[in-house]
This record gives C-alpha cells, structure tokens and sequence, in this order.
C-alpha cells in the first residue's frame, strides 16, 4: 500500500472509512520507559531534539508498539525561535526557559535573519524517519504558530495567563506584527525543508490560542495561520501536502477557520465532534476530541470511545 491510500492520508481527503486512522499527538514520550531511559541522559530537553538519530529511535518507539497509521516527529515547536537566538532551554519542572527573551520592541528590530539550515538536525530525523517508516506509514511534520511562538518569546516562559505578553502586544504593536511576520515567513521555509526531507502532512500547533479574547485572535493568529497556509498552498514543493491546524479553545471557536484553506481541524478533548462537522459544513476533516483520560479505562471503553 502506498502512502496515498493510507488511512491517514485518505482520512484527510474526506473519504468515508469503515476505521478511523489512529495517531497521538504525544505518542512518543514519557508514558513509555523506553523514552525515560533516552531522556535521563539529557539534562536540557531540547539538546536530545538536536540529535537526529536520537529524535528517530524516540518517534519510532510508539510505532514498534502499537499498530499506529501515522508517524509524527519528534521535535518541539521552540527549535525556531531557538533559531534566532533566543536562548531556549527546558529546566526540570519549570518547561521552557527563555535565556534571551524579547522584553523590549529593540530586540524584535535586531532580530537575526531566519537560516533554515540552523534546524538541519530536524530535517535530519526526518530523512532518517521516512528511510525507517514502512513505505506505507505517513510522516507527520509540525511546527508552532507564529502566535503561539511570539507568546513564548514575549514572556520567557510558560505562563498561567501570560499578562507580560498581552500587555506587551499592547504597547508594541507594530513591533509585534514585525516578529509574526518573522515568525510565519520562517513556519513557511522550515515546513519546506521538512517536505522536501520527507515529511507526508504538516500539522500547525496553536498551543495559545486561548490566550487571545475573539477580537485578538483574529489579528494576532488566526490571520498569520492564514498567511502560512496560504504560502504552503502556493507553493510547489508543499502545495500537495495535507495541512492540520490544532488550535486549543480559541474564542470565537473553530468556525472562523472554515475560511482558511485547511485539510483538517484537530479538535481540543472537550470540543464536539457533531457540532464541529455543523459548523464546518463538512467542508474539513476533523481530528482529535479524544479525553486522554479515556486511556486509563480498560480495553472495552476505549474501544467505545
């Protein structure tokens, strides 16, 4: 079977199937004792996402596992502003830890020029995943949005509410739209390069969605999502590849992308899925929806589910 006719794929196209493709956003990670043992030899997690034939063996243990029909990368969606130096790290119990965050509009205007080749260890694990996927099995790509990358680079951290940010976005306008811009021209060259290294579909991670009220969200994500779907349609290396958007509870809901040219919504595990074909008028496949909860029943329920 060729990648076209997989379920995942065909499941994309909107093609009616008697059984839903099967993949987890976190499929790979500490669940498994086998990542444990990878990553305790690791004292910043994202020195283990510079290594290629690390990230391989970590995306590939849930798929020697269970009978999955669609591989994702491993890899974190701060390896970009890591690119323009940044400073990202993950500090044990704290997450990410931005060395060299962007406190003032001055840092935004002297940011480096994007070099996608800085992320070649990315495009590395993914030469190295398609060559060891069965031919059959999808390789999934990713990347953050600009919005939710922006977030993390305005406040240094992660955050329960991000109000650094937000009163940050408010001040800085201009200078803020400058880094979106930035950081949706460099989603756009770094999706290439994992197309053109292997990449099957490519799922775009709005993380901080909600952080936004309905107003806000359209002009500091939702149209920079646009923007990037947009070039990766135009575009001839990646105009054929499937595009997911996950955004997590953003106001105004998910309706507002049914006038972006996407092949997929990924739904947060408290959206409805009757509802969200409603409102989508069937014109986007959908994923996700799933409670992680749910894995912890036996066998029967998650069948059910």
């Amino acid at each position: 079977m060729t990648i076209d006719k997989s379920l995942f794929i065909r499941a994309l196209r909107k093609e009616k199937l008697s059984t839903p493709p099967i993949w987890y956003m976190r499929q790979a990670g500490r669940y498994l004792p086998e990542y444990r043992k990878i990553r305790s030899k690791f004292k910043n997690f994202l020195d283990m996402c510079k290594d290629p034939d690390v990230c391989c063996e970590l995306a590939l243990q849930p798929m020697n596992r269970f009978n999955l029909d669609a591989s994702i990368l491993f890899s974190d969606i701060l390896t970009i502003p890591d690119a323009f130096n940044l400073g990202v790290e993950f500090k044990e119990g704290e997450g990410p830890v931005f060395n060299n965050p962007i406190k003032n509009k001055a840092i935004i205007r002297n940011l480096p020029r994007f070099n996608p080749q800085d992320l070649s260890y990315v495009y590395k694990c993914v030469e190295n995943l398609r060559a060891s996927l069965p031919p059959s099995i999808p390789l999934i790509g990713f990347c953050g949005s600009p919005w939710t990358l922006a977030a993390y680079s305005i406040e240094g951290s992660s955050s329960k509410d991000f109000g650094f940010t937000k009163k940050f976005i408010s001040e800085n306008t201009e200078e803020v739209h400058e880094l979106l811009d930035a950081y949706t021209n460099a989603c756009f060259l770094y999706l290439k390069e994992q197309a053109i290294s292997g990449i099957n579909a490519i799922q775009i991670f709005d993380s901080w969605a909600n952080l936004l009220n309905e107003s806000d969200y359209k002009i500091y994500s939702l149209n920079y999502i646009n923007d990037l779907v947009r070039k990766l349609k135009m575009d001839k290396i990646t105009s054929n590849l499937p595009i997911i958007v996950f955004a997590r509870q953003p106001a105004g809901g998910i309706g507002q992308f049914s006038h972006v040219s996407l092949d997929c919504i990924s739904l947060y595990w408290d959206e409805s899925i009757d509802k969200s074909i409603s409102i989508l008028k069937n014109n986007t496949a959908i994923q996700g929806n799933l409670d992680p909860k749910i894995l912890k029943e036996d066998n029967s329920v998650i069948r059910k589910e």
